[in-house]
């Protein structure tokens, strides 16, 4: 049997939204970062797995070019059978550890996804990777890297410890999953009438074990290695291997939201502490980042102007007729359009969901306009896009890849490399 983890007990992988190219040249570019060519990039993914993320990215970009990396094997032949299967031809499929990637790559890469790497490997793997990708990013590139975060993970992390001793004396992987959702769900049970607020935290941690796969259980919370960062400390190691921070992927979603304001105000207050954004971590209680970094220091945001090629779309409706300027989303958030070109915009485009316009042609020029438009995208109220980005389509059937992905995981993954899941049965009832 092969001694590679993921061989072991294969890891349920799926497609990571904001790792599509444009997701993270969009995010970049918003941010003052460079903004790679989307149309015809070449991307990496390490720690590609069997491919569930890599492979909807080729479907749906042909004039990309794409290579996958994973050090398991068993991860790889189901990459390379589903590719084959739906005649991808962008895109190849390596078997290879970190150590050994560099050497066997050609050429560089505009992007570069490692997700679920640099926390869970040795110390020496994490400086080879990042030195692998040093060397493999283009001068105008992005890097996504993401990591466990401190101090949010330190609590997460004594659950790991906990079923590290609680299955200790399992056989193999897969039992020792088992086990730890099972003691995970006793656990969950023993607190649930506990009102201590630590107590409410352990029972939310060990409840989110019971309702995890039991394949992210196993190389989450019982994988050899498992390493959680200040910020301040990613950002040095990073900053040593010639990367600079441009945002974090997610900024725009839940996982990411921060409140713009906290850092100044913890300045203002004298509470900043050595390093601020640590000091934001501890407060929001932080336990993942989903950094994206580039070899040039980021700029100044760009204005009005520079965003006028970019497309808008909205699903915003107006809230009531006495109540002129407001509008609803279907998440039921409420937010009022103070600028006169932002409510005509938001009334047009609620009609068209989901097509989308230029920003140009809806906003102009208008400065308070377009800083509304970007509060709004990082609320997760409208939709932003590239300009080579197609418009959104309603297919009327699935394609063939959004067949074959139903039965990999009851899921879909739409040209924007949105996941579409279907309803399943999930809980911690199935440990009881």
């Amino acid at each position: 049997m092969s001694s590679n983890p993921y061989d072991q007990l294969p890891y349920r992988c799926q497609p990571i939204e904001w790792t599509a190219p444009e997701r993270l040249a969009l995010a970049s570019l918003l941010h003052g970062g460079p903004c790679p060519d989307v149309r015809r990039c070449r991307v990496l993914e390490l720690g590609c797995g069997d491919g569930s993320n890599l492979l909807p990215l080729a479907y749906y970009r042909r004039d990309a070019q794409f290579v996958g990396v994973d050090g398991a094997g068993s991860q790889i032949d189901i990459a390379r059978r589903r590719c084959e299967r739906l005649q991808i031809n962008n895109i190849e499929f390596l078997q290879l550890d970190i150590a050994a990637a560099d050497a066997a790559l050609e050429g560089q890469f505009d992007f570069i996804i490692a997700h679920g790497i640099f926390s869970w490997v040795a110390d020496d793997v994490r400086d080879a990777l990042l030195a692998l990708c040093a060397r493999r990013l283009t001068d105008n590139g992005l890097l996504y890297l993401n990591y466990n975060a401190r101090p949010g993970w330190n609590v997460r992390g004594m659950v790991r410890d906990y079923l590290l001793t609680q299955t200790a004396s399992a056989q193999t992987l897969a039992q020792r999953a088992k086990e730890a959702q099972h003691a995970a769900a006793r656990m969950a049970q023993a607190l649930a009438a506990e009102s201590h607020p630590f107590s409410q935290l352990m029972a939310s941690e060990f409840r989110f074990v019971c309702d995890s796969h039991s394949s992210y259980v196993a190389h989450e919370y019982l994988a050899e290695h498992n390493r959680a960062y200040w910020r301040s400390e990613f950002t040095s190691m990073a900053a040593a291997a010639g990367f600079h921070p441009v945002v974090d992927a997610d900024f725009n979603y839940p996982s990411g939201r921060v409140n713009a304001d906290l850092p100044a105000r913890l300045d203002a207050h004298g509470l900043a502490g050595q390093h601020v954004e640590d000091t934001v971590d501890l407060l929001t209680y932080r336990q993942l980042h989903s950094p994206v970094l580039s070899r040039q220091p980021v700029l100044a945001r760009p204005g009005a102007d520079a965003l006028g090629s970019l497309r808008m779309a909205s699903c915003l409706t107006p809230l009531a007729a006495d109540k002129p300027g407001w509008f609803v989303h279907p998440n039921g958030f409420q937010v009022e359009a103070h600028e006169a070109p932002l409510r005509d915009a938001l009334m047009m485009l609620g009609e068209r969901w989901p097509r989308s316009e230029s920003v140009r042609t809806l906003l102009g020029d208008n400065e308070r306009a377009v800083a509304d438009l970007l509060l709004l995208y990082q609320h997760g109220l409208i939709d932003l896009w590239l300009p080579e980005v197609p418009d959104v389509e309603t297919p009327e059937q699935l394609n063939p890849l959004n067949q074959q992905e139903l039965q990999w995981g009851g899921y879909y993954t739409t040209a924007q490399h949105q996941r579409i899941d279907l309803p399943s049965a999930t809980g911690a009832e199935r440990f009881a």
